[in-house]
């Protein structure tokens, strides 16, 4: 369990002790903002001081109030933008996932493509070079051939 801590803090000119599970830090914050709200009002309402505490408190706890709600909307639109993204994520990695299964498809295909280009090129230089082979036996034969109607 976490140790309590107790901490004196001066809000709207007066000392009180504040108690609880968070830090020192925390809790002079907390007061902190209660002094920068306090400052707001005297501020924005004449005669804040010659209000009654109990209309004081009230004023401050609903300005409080709204101050939650705007943080609590502002966390929901951050919690759909947040789920947006998170989707926009996933199907980027499923868009992403399916390239790469095209790309190593397309790298096998072009292997095999290569691969048989190479067997074709082996058989053209083949025949090509029986082809040249007949061409001069034909040669020899028809210059023998023709030696031998000179004779």
């Amino acid at each position: 369990m976490a140790e309590k801590n107790t901490v004196e803090v001066v809000i709207d000119g007066k000392i009180y002790q504040l108690s609880g599970n968070a830090t020192e830090g925390y809790m002079h914050e907390v007061a902190s903002y209660l002094n920068q709200k306090v400052i707001d009002f005297k501020k924005m309402v004449a005669n804040y001081n010659k209000l009654d505490d109990n209309l004081k408190a009230l004023l401050l706890e609903i300005n409080i109030c709204d101050d939650l709600f705007h943080e609590q909307d502002k966390t929901r639109k951050f919690e759909r933008e947040k789920d947006e993204a998170e989707r926009e994520c996933y199907s980027l990695k499923h868009d992403l996932v399916n390239y790469q299964m095209k790309l190593e498809n397309n790298i096998k295909e072009l292997a095999d493509t290569q691969k048989r280009l190479a067997e074709l090129e082996a058989k053209l230089a083949a025949r090509d070079a029986r082809d040249n082979a007949l061409t001069e036996d034909e040669k020899v034969t028809s210059i023998t051939t023709g030696a031998r109607k000179k004779n």
